[in-house]
């Protein structure tokens, strides 16, 4: 009987799973880079990887670099630009990011490939 119900509910709420709504899949991403740029501020100092800074920093992702298929798996984790992030652990290139309530904790490779500034 609950296989049944569970059967029924998936095919009249398609876009349900459990206590996750699916509303769509991941944005289209273009084939240049500059696709994922934000152009930042005079006052504002040039952009660095995100490897590159230190614990406690609050940054701006301006700018994300690499293959197509990277690019899709950071927007995938929430790496898009205008987002604020905090540097958690920076330890040989691998950083932990807070953003909002989350953490996520990037290889020095991933990390090298999202551009930030102040």
């Amino acid at each position: 009987m609950n296989q049944q119900y569970s059967q029924q509910n998936q095919e009249s709420n398609p876009g349900q799973f459990g206590s996750f709504t699916f509303y769509g899949e991941t944005p289209e991403v273009s084939q240049t880079e500059d696709s994922t740029e934000i152009q930042p501020d005079s006052a504002q100092s040039k952009s660095f990887p995100l490897a590159m800074a230190s614990i406690g920093d609050k940054l701006l992702i301006v700018k994300l670099k690499g293959s197509d298929g990277t690019v899709r798996r950071l927007i995938g984790m929430g790496f898009v630009s205008g987002i604020e992030v905090q540097i958690i652990s920076n330890s040989g290139g691998s950083v932990i990011v807070a953003m909002g309530d989350n953490r996520i904790g990037l290889g020095a490779g991933m990390a090298q490939k999202i551009m930030c500034t102040n």
